[in-house]
């Protein structure tokens, strides 16, 4: 008995002998539908019910991971992507964080635990790839002392700033009055006072996001109250 083979609705293969027959030039990981009639001399019969295949998968050639590198703050969280080459390949991985106490990852979403440095690896088939993951303790708040001071000209006052927690990654600060003309500061938070008036020294946090003020009040010298013993005499 001779049978011919569909794919779809398309005859691909006629007068087959014996009941097994190879289909070449698939693609991996793709669902087909075959079926098959019967030919008894001229005549051929109904189709048969179709069966419907899937492939196997390709090989994986390659795994990447984006981005390559994350900036984290503390409690932060960042989806990472990956990209399985090629897309007929099984597109299943296995993620994996060198250091859970910096960063942990599920299903590619990276939380960031603690400061430091680590690296997150994607696996398939053998093939991975790697992102940097950079974990900062971010400012919750910056104090500055003393809230007030009072100055004659051309005096000056240290001020102090506090930057907390104590392991945040960049406790730099900057300082700047409103009024300059009435006093000055400069990098390391040493005020001038220039003339009578009133200032508002603030310091910032290098991210920008923290601030506190300290008020200086500037006044001129106090004259010496005249000796009373120093008058214009007598007899």
């Amino acid at each position: 008995m001779l049978y011919n083979v569909y794919q779809g609705n398309e005859l691909i293969a006629e007068g087959i002998e014996g009941k097994e027959y190879t289909v070449d030039g698939l693609t991996p990981n793709t669902e087909y539908s075959f079926s098959v009639s019967e030919v008894i001399g001229d005549k051929e019969s109904e189709k048969s019910d179709p069966v419907t295949i899937t492939t196997k998968y390709s090989d994986v050639a390659s795994v990447a991971v984006s981005p390559k590198n994350n900036n984290l703050d503390v409690g932060a969280t960042r989806k990472l992507t990956a990209t399985v080459e090629p897309s007929t390949a099984k597109q299943d991985v296995v993620w994996s964080s060198s250091d859970e106490n910096v960063a942990t990852v599920s299903n590619g979403i990276v939380t960031a635990i603690g400061v430091g440095t680590g690296t997150i690896t994607v696996a398939a088939e053998g093939k991975s790839d790697t992102s940097t993951v950079n974990v900062t303790q971010p400012v919750e708040s910056v104090t500055i002392a003393p809230k007030t001071a009072t100055l004659e000209i051309d005096e000056t006052q240290q001020l102090t700033s506090t930057v907390l927690p104590s392991n945040v990654s960049d406790k730099s600060v900057s300082y700047a009055s409103n009024a300059n003309d009435v006093a000055t500061v400069n990098n390391s938070g040493l005020v001038t006072s220039i003339a009578e008036g009133s200032a508002t020294i603030t310091v910032t946090t290098a991210d920008g996001n923290k601030t506190d003020a300290s008020v200086i009040t500037v006044n001129a010298p106090v004259e010496p109250k005249p000796d009373p013993e120093e008058g214009d005499g007598g007899d």
